[in-house]
């Protein structure tokens, strides 16, 4: 795993079809590009419009692809045409799609916390002999991470982030680390390094890795909400697979008809969910069942080429029932 500052000589063409560029993802993920924009609506909002994938964008972090490797860059704010001003190159495109995250939520300016920095494994609990309550340690994973963020030949985004001897020893309670420059002594964590490990953790590594399969016509799917994602799932499959947030009422319930056959890759936008406690029923376990399919176009396009029809939800059933579809 690597990256490196490439020229904007040496960037390809533009655009760059996102849906062909998925189907280049194979051996990685082809959910890569899904899962990378639901991170970052977590982390930065509508802010995640500025997440491009094969085209660029005053502002804008895009994601593009060469012969030879995947290209995380920002271009210049306002600047027309977009006019890059960091690029580098990277072996996977799982590694592109971190960077060019990691870069989003510096810019974002978002807060480091001492819980985050505990659910990433650079601090934990732990009792000092001197001190009756639990303080924050750091752990040997901060350690690596200060040598990365000391290496001055890594291809990073800014050079400030956070001095973990503010932490160390304080109580083990909830509080903010301000950013700062990196000091000369102490355990110190580049900020878009740290997002980089965040970024990593949240997007797909096996998972759901596929070159493909065809999905025949007459298969009904169903989907929430908005037609422009390029994604549909199989009939039945738990809405909190499906990674949408609340719960299915707050959403328009859609079911679709494939007219002729059509290539998809089977996954979901989540990994692993846990359905939420509801009355008496508690459920401790990951939801299972159903599949998801990730087309090489939005459902919207797809309908307006009529590769697929909506239907209603009688109109499905009754389809059914005369063998004229399947689930």
């Amino acid at each position: 795993m690597g990256a490196a500052l490439v020229s904007a000589e040496a960037l390809p063409s533009v655009p760059q079809d996102e849906y062909e560029l998925v189907g280049r993802l194979y051996p990685e993920s082809a959910w890569m590009f899904v899962w990378g924009r639901r991170l970052l609506r977590d982390m930065v909002g509508g802010g995640v419009s500025r997440f491009l994938v094969g085209r660029l964008g005053p502002g804008c972090w895009s994601v593009l692809h060469t012969d030879s490797a995947w290209i995380a860059l920002r271009c210049a704010d306002g600047a027309m045409p977009a006019r890059p001003v960091h690029a580098v190159a990277c072996d996977s495109a799982r590694e592109a799609v971190a960077h060019a995250a990691a870069g989003m939520i510096v810019d974002a300016g978002v807060a480091i916390d001492s819980h985050l920095l505990w659910d990433l494994g650079f601090v934990e609990p732990a009792r000092d002999p001197s001190s009756v309550p639990l303080v924050w340690k750091p752990t040997e994973q901060a350690r690596k991470l200060d040598s990365s963020s000391r290496d001055d030949g890594r291809a990073r985004y800014g050079t400030d982030g956070f001095a973990l001897e503010l932490l160390r020893g304080r109580p083990a309670r909830f509080c903010v680390l301000p950013p700062g420059p990196m000091p000369d002594d102490g355990l110190f964590l580049n900020r878009h390094e740290l997002f980089m490990s965040l970024s990593h953790s949240r997007l797909p590594g096996d998972f759901a890795v596929s070159s493909g399969e065809e999905l025949p016509a007459g298969k009904l799917l169903e989907g929430y909400g908005s037609p422009e994602r390029p994604y549909l799932f199989s009939l039945r499959t738990p809405f909190e697979r499906q990674g949408l947030p609340q719960t299915a009422g707050g959403h328009e319930w859609h079911i679709y008809l494939t007219r002729r056959p059509l290539w998809t890759f089977p996954g979901f936008p989540v990994e692993e969910t846990t359905v939420p406690a509801a009355g008496m029923t508690r459920t401790t376990g990951p939801s299972t069942g159903g599949q998801g399919y990730l087309f090489r176009d939005s459902v919207s396009s797809l309908l307006r080429s009529g590769e697929i029809i909506e239907v209603s939800r009688w109109e499905g059933t009754r389809l059914l029932k005369e063998g004229r579809a399947q689930r």
